[in-house]
């Protein structure tokens, strides 16, 4: 999986220069979310892809219905390029990769709230506006609910996580009493 990675950011940087030198960066962002979000509601996608069996033309066949003129035709070549590279099972990766490396371009960063209740959208202003004071950089803000949290929030500022949540508190309570 370390190499996938490794990879996914070798293509997700090669395409996101290219998109540059074709002044098309906000159309190939938007693209590749759409990408991304396909593959991630259709976990069945990267498999047929990775399938031997399966021809290349049926391949390209299936992707070219999937996106016909829904994205960039810079965008619809490169995954050409990655399918028959035969690393179409890698589309997904390398979308999420590409949302990464455009968003440090632009010095975005991501910010997700976890409640376990949905938020009003006065409460949503508020955590927005506390979230831009948390950093520098422009803010893209995530909202996810998880009644498992029981109460409370978990908030994810990049790599760093505020974890306020009360089965977080239960779960401290316990192993400081030993049960």
């Amino acid at each position: 999986m370390q190499q996938n990675s490794v990879l996914n950011k070798r293509y997700a940087k090669a395409l996101l220069t290219l998109a540059g030198e074709n002044n098309v960066l906000e159309r190939s962002y938007a693209d590749m979310k759409t990408i991304h979000r396909v593959f991630a509601q259709n976990k069945e996608l990267s498999a047929l892809l990775k399938s031997p069996v399966i021809r290349l033309s049926k391949k390209q066949n299936i992707i070219d219905r999937l996106f016909d003129r829904s994205i960039h035709p810079l965008i619809q070549n490169y995954v050409r390029i990655i399918l028959r590279k035969q690393r179409g099972f890698m589309l997904e990766g390398i979308a999420l990769a590409y949302l990464d490396e455009y968003k440090k371009l632009h010095g975005i960063e991501k910010i997700l709230l976890i409640t376990a209740f949905p938020m009003d959208d006065k409460i949503r202003q508020q955590a927005v506006i506390a979230a831009k004071r948390l950093t520098d950089c422009d803010v893209e803000f995530e909202h996810k609910i998880n009644p498992d949290i029981i109460g409370g929030f978990i908030l994810r500022l990049g790599e760093k996580q505020y974890n306020a949540s009360v089965k977080h508190r239960l779960s401290l309570l316990r192993t400081h009493m030993n049960l």
